[in-house]
């Protein structure tokens, strides 16, 4: 790209496409402009938000059907129920920072977590039906309540887990 191509980038704008790049430690993925509208409407139907610093945000409520969110940091968001509103249906969190996150409630049936770092993420009462967990570190998470009807769960990292039937899972301690 010339740096023609850059001055005709909106400085705002601009300036979120440096702190994206900062802040994920590699090239720039997320569109700024996607990330500014969610943000902003709490939905990202069918968008990309690849590598997104999502950390700490309040996110109750977000529509995120369809998104891919692989890679994306969402440490200690929440994402937590609001009755008829979470919508995580076939969301790819592939590889993504979700430790801490509040994912109670939440529909997340079909949706990818290969990879991701669930540790001590609360997903309480989720639906995860049919969801991929491959490889996804569940240490100290809680899935008390959660439906994991045809979820693959190869590989995945279990110590101190609490488990649907509210067992404790301590395999890969």
């Amino acid at each position: 790209m010339s740096a023609s191509y850059f001055s005709k980038i909106p400085v705002q704008q601009l300036s979120a496409l440096i702190i994206l790049f900062f802040a994920t430690g590699s090239s720039i993925a997320a569109d700024p402009a996607k990330l500014e509208t969610f943000m902003t409407t709490n939905a990202c139907k069918y968008c990309d938000l690849t590598s997104a610093a999502l950390a700490g945000k309040d996110m109750r409520g977000a529509d995120f059907q369809n998104a891919n969110l692989s890679g994306a940091n969402m440490s200690k968001a929440d994402l937590s129920e609001r009755p008829l509103e979470k919508r995580t249906l076939h969301t790819n969190f592939e590889s993504a920072n979700l430790r801490k996150t509040d994912l109670s409630g939440a529909n997340l049936k079909g949706a990818n977590f290969s990879n991701a770092y669930l540790r001590e993420t609360n997903l309480t009462d989720a639906n995860l039906t049919n969801a991929v967990l491959t490889g996804a570190n569940l240490k100290g998470a809680i899935l008390k309540g959660a439906k994991l009807d045809g979820v693959k769960l190869e590989e995945g990292k279990f110590c101190n887990t609490t488990m649907p039937d509210g067992s404790m899972n301590d395999t890969g301690c």
